[in-house]
């Protein structure tokens, strides 16, 4: 959370490159307490860290905060949050894929995790293509 306050100056001065710094060790510390946590009951709470962490440094890739912008590496951690089940992630990997963002264009597999989001809760609004017979599969 001190990676997020940073970044956007939540009560602070902002300071996106230090964000991205915290936001980092968090992604890299959560891997460690998921090591040690394994089957533990802490291994839900530190999964979540985890994926919190990991979409929000794709975040920052994506839109260049406190990190050269590389859309390329923000879907790799979107991608990696998505399939760690993340709404948010699920549904910024559905964008980019829908629309050529650091990916090749695919609205199949865009669909595919649009779908994922909703089930979710995330708003279709404006999706009616993602159920189309031609993005299923």
């Amino acid at each position: 959370m001190w990676g997020l306050t940073l970044r956007h100056g939540w009560g602070c001065e902002k300071n996106e490159k230090s964000g991205f710094k915290w936001l980092t060790k968090a992604a890299e510390s959560a891997v460690e307490d998921l090591e040690k946590a394994r089957g533990g009951l802490d291994a839900t709470a530190v999964k979540t860290e985890l994926v919190l962490a990991i979409y929000e440094v794709g975040q920052c890739f994506f839109q260049g905060w406190g990190v050269p912008k590389d859309q390329k590496m923000a879907v790799s951690y979107y991608r990696v949050a998505a399939n760690l089940g993340d709404a948010d992630a699920q549904q910024d990997l559905g964008f980019c894929l829908a629309n050529g963002k650091g990916c090749k264009k695919d609205k199949k597999e865009a669909a595919k995790w649009y779908r994922a989001a909703v089930a979710q809760g995330v708003s279709d609004v404006g999706m009616a293509w993602i159920y189309k017979d031609k993005y299923k599969g």
